[in-house]
């Protein structure tokens, strides 16, 4: 008997040091849809109405500098955003950006420039770059899966599980002949991660989420992380605090040109 707890013990050990993959099985009743699944993450993303990030603390890395930012952003479904950003140690805000879902506009308080346009992906990209359009940006900050970025793919939806990490992927092939593949948990179908891989299967674009808290039945991420090879970027949001389903007045989404500002109307295809 002796022996056989030893035996039973180093198991363990052994199943606890760094290095040993995991093997975690599917549910029961599995899902096999990526229909099923699609429509499963979205109802979990129609329990959520609005929210105020407070406290965010964006940590930037790229062309070999780093800068970290305060900003406040709120986020009212299906495609409202607004970020205020602010320097460490200032109450100032330097820029503002706010789109309403059918038009966007940035103020930069340095430069004193207004830019505005349709909140299409490219355009977002040029002041916010996370490859989302702006309905994406809302589900993403809700834990949902951005289905704009996966709908704009030519390939067929496919679904897999993974027992390395214990959750479901949800995986288009890309025009380029890649990946998009997307993590969702199976406890309440939020999206964990999603990664885009090119033809050779290197990282192209990915983002992951962290520190997941409870708000009521529900839980969201506090943590996210960007990368972007390709534009030299790495950055993550930490959120400390958020406000779910709260009154957000329409004109906190909206922005006038101030005066004597310099207004860029920004196009698609224009440079960044």
């Amino acid at each position: 008997m002796r022996d056989i707890r030893t035996i039973i013990a180093t198991l363990l050990v052994l199943a606890t040091l760094p290095g040993c993959p995991k093997n975690i099985p599917p549910p029961e009743g599995m899902i096999e849809e990526p229909s099923k699944l699609r429509s499963a993450v979205d109802a979990r993303l129609g329990s959520f109405e609005s929210a105020r990030f407070k406290e965010v603390v964006l940590d930037y890395f790229g062309k070999r500098e780093r800068m970290k930012v305060r900003q406040l952003i709120l986020v009212e479904a299906p495609d409202k955003v607004r970020v205020q950003t602010r320097l460490p140690g200032s109450n100032e805000i330097v820029s503002l950006l706010v789109t309403d879902g059918d038009t966007f506009a940035m103020h930069r308080r340095d430069t004193n420039e207004y830019l505005t346009g349709e909140p299409t992906p490219d355009n977002i990209n040029r002041i916010l770059p996370v490859d989302l359009s702006a309905r994406d940006v809302v589900r993403v900050m809700f834990g949902g899966a951005p289905w704009d970025r996966f709908d704009a793919e030519p390939g067929d939806p496919q679904i897999s599980w993974d027992r390395r990490t214990g959750r479901y992927v949800y995986s288009v092939a890309t025009a380029e002949g890649g990946e998009l593949a997307m993590q969702v948990r199976p406890s309440d179908y939020a999206v964990a991660s999603v990664t885009e891989y090119g033809p050779e299967g290197d990282e192209v674009y990915s983002y992951e989420t962290d520190n997941w808290r409870r708000y009521g039945d529900r839980l969201l991420p506090t943590w996210r992380r960007f990368v972007w090879p390709a534009r030299d970027l790495d950055f993550s949001v930490d959120v400390g605090k958020t406000e779910v389903d709260i009154s957000l007045p329409n004109h906190l989404f909206r922005l006038e040109p101030p005066p004597g500002s310099t207004i860029m109307r920004l196009k698609e295809g224009s440079s960044p």
